[in-house]
């Protein structure tokens, strides 16, 4: 078998019978060549590559030691192919004649991302290594939910402003001032309307002549323009809230008896202590 390792760049062998293993360097790379006892049928060697024909029932195995690629012209009969950082091997056991070309590089095995594995018995091709299963993209976590925007409380209704756009205590001070000047009550009550924007004022005679006495706890319409009557001559039942001008109520409470007795006085009632009997009420259905 030293005839197997050839000195020239062309060599041809017939019916060699492989023993041992062989050496040979082709295109610059050293291989070592091993099989069984069957026959090689022949087996040709050039400057860059060498050529096996093998019968039926041949093992026939390359490796590189130095890692280098092994590139071989078919798979038919392949049973293992292996290029990776460990090892660099390619073996054949067909079971039929076949004839392959083997031709080393010198690139090594372990600078290409390819690797290499056992194939599938004698006649078949090559098995490719299973690619990696691309893992599960990772559910994207729920959009976390926003929260409802609380309703925006609805604003306080404004208090209605006169139409004048005085509050009710001027319009009072004013009204006072026409009443110390000794304005009737029909200018004092178009004076009143018009400031806040009511109509036609409320006085005694817009709801009828008084026709009851009235004190301290009573209730009713004739309590209310009694209120009005006071607001609007400059005795004023209060500059704010209820009683107050244009918030007249009909509730006769201890702010219209005050203001009564202001009147009273004023008018020389006696005697003025806030109750509106028959004297102040021809007095006020007089005005």
């Amino acid at each position: 078998m030293a005839l197997m390792a050839p000195a020239l760049a062309f060599a041809a062998y017939n019916d060699v019978t492989l023993t041992t293993d062989v050496v040979l360097s082709v295109n610059g790379v050293t291989l070592n060549v091993s099989g069984t006892s069957a026959v090689i049928e022949s087996m040709t060697v050039n400057a860059t590559n060498f050529s096996i024909t093998l019968p039926s029932g041949s093992t026939f195995q390359v490796t590189a030691p130095g890692l280098e690629q092994i590139n071989a012209s078919t798979a038919t009969g392949q049973t293992s192919f292996f290029c990776n950082n460990s090892q660099s091997l390619i073996k054949y056991a067909p079971t039929t004649s076949v004839t392959v070309t083997i031709t080393p590089i010198a690139t090594l095995c372990s600078s290409t991302s390819g690797g290499g594995g056992e194939s599938t018995g004698g006649g078949g091709s090559s098995a490719t290594s299973a690619t990696p299963a691309t893992p599960a993209t990772p559910a994207t976590p729920a959009t976390e939910t926003t929260s409802a925007t609380p309703a925006t409380p609805a604003t306080p209704a404004t208090p209605a402003t006169p139409a004048s756009g005085l509050t009710s205590e001027q319009v009072t001070s004013i009204l006072a001032v026409l009443a110390s000047f000794n304005a009737d009550s029909a200018t004092l009550a178009s004076v009143q309307a018009a400031l806040l924007g009511t109509g036609t004022g409320a006085s005694a005679s817009s709801v009828g002549s008084f026709t009851r006495d009235l004190e301290l706890g009573l209730t009713g319409a004739d309590v209310k323009a009694l209120q009005v009557f006071l607001n609007t001559h400059g005795y004023t039942v209060t500059t704010s809230g209820a009683g107050s001008l244009g918030n007249e109520t009909t509730r006769f409470g201890g702010l219209t008896r005050a203001a009564l007795i202001k009147y009273q006085k004023a008018k020389g009632i006696t005697p003025a202590v806030g109750y509106f009997g028959p004297k102040t009420r021809a007095a006020v259905n007089a005005e």
